[in-house]
């Protein structure tokens, strides 16, 4: 089905806020660095290319960690080049032994792993018998003035604060979960194995998505550039979640017993549907800044629980095997992690809906 150019704008809005950011961005720092008559001031231009992020965090981060990135560099970079090079061989032993110690800086400190390209870009580029002093200076100017021109440019222009890329990066995790509790409910519901899925990757890199957005919000509220209102707890809770599905995923990798299956497809696949609609109603909580109904939760997952209470008073749950009461009972301890932590999510959920909008979203 094609969409109409309206709607294709409305679904790709933050890709197109973040293209207008960085184009006004690099046409900014372009015309700093012509007008401020700067020799090599593409650096300002590399540096913006390189900070913009999708959201004020994110680009703060980046932006600092590409300063302090070329501090280091510059002065490995300078002294590299003060020590003077007659030759290929003096040049190649002073380029390796300057990037060897700013790489070991950057294992160390991850957040100056710029700093080796800028230590061999600065010994390469040095000019002979230029100023060591002058030329690092410049630099660190041009570096420096391309940072903050892309801070401000993610400030100012359409401006994305962290907290919007939390909550929709934590919905799409919530899309994710409700996708496989349908697929565990469906199986349930079919009496067949749970069909493999790649869903299990997608959400494990849909959690390190929010995570890393979690610390581009930290850092905003760090800098007083706003106040997310969002729990930490938020990515544990959906972590713990995610290992919850692991566990009932390995409990139906294979169909239950026949006599287990006649008892609790059914409240299971139920329950599970359930907490699937849960998982929806938190994510569009979270869209209209809402509270989170629990609905009928409670009462599905009760109804799971007596049924698994009469089958354990049965002969035929006596008599299953290791293995098979193994599955069973996985799927009850399973179920009932899922149940806590997805109503500990809904709390979390409903911590975030203000009285009143935040001060930081209505300025």
């Amino acid at each position: 089905m094609e969409l109409r150019p309206s709607a294709l704008i409305k679904a790709n809005a933050d890709s197109l806020r973040q293209t207008v950011r960085v184009i006004v961005a690099t046409a900014a720092a372009f015309a700093a660095y012509k007008t401020m008559g700067l020799h090599e001031g593409y650096w300002a231009v590399f540096t913006v290319l390189i900070v913009m992020q999708a959201s004020i965090g994110g680009t703060l981060g980046a932006a600092t960690d590409r300063l302090l990135g070329t501090l280091l560099g510059a002065v490995l970079g300078g002294i590299g080049a003060a020590l003077g090079r007659t030759d290929t061989l003096e040049l190649g032993l002073v380029l390796v032994t300057v990037t060897g110690i700013a790489a070991l800086v950057a294992s160390l400190r991850p957040r100056l792993r710029i700093a080796p390209v800028t230590a061999a870009i600065m010994l390469l580029s040095a000019p002979p018998g230029a100023s060591v002093q002058l030329f690092v200076r410049d630099r660190i100017i041009e570096i420096g003035l391309g940072g903050v021109i892309g801070v401000l440019a993610a400030m100012l222009i359409l401006p994305a604060r962290s907290h919007g890329v939390v909550i929709a990066r934590t919905r799409a995790v919530l899309r994710h979960i409700e996708r496989m509790l349908h697929t565990q409910a469906d199986a349930l519901t079919a009496g067949l194995a749970l069909p493999s899925s790649p869903d299990h990757a997608a959400l494990r890199q849909a959690l390190a998505a929010v995570e890393l957005a979690m610390k581009d919000a930290d850092r905003e509220r760090a800098s007083r550039l706003a106040d997310h209102g969002i729990p930490a707890a938020v990515p544990r809770t959906l972590w713990r979640i995610r290992n919850d599905l692991v566990l009932s995923g390995r409990a139906l990798d294979e169909p239950l017993p026949p006599a287990a299956m006649a008892a609790l497809a059914t409240p299971s696949a139920t329950m599970l549907t359930a907490h699937a609609a849960l998982a929806a109603r938190c994510s569009e909580a979270l869209r209209t800044r809402g509270t989170v109904d629990r609905a009928d939760v409670e009462t599905c997952y009760r109804t799971f629980g007596t049924a698994l209470d009469l089958f354990r008073r049965t002969e035929a749950a006596a008599t299953l095997d290791f293995e098979a009461s193994g599955r069973v009972f996985g799927l009850a301890f399973a179920a009932g992690r899922l149940h806590r932590d997805l109503l500990d999510l809904a709390g979390r959920v409903d911590e975030i809906a203000p009285t009143k909008p935040l001060a930081a979203e209505r300025n």
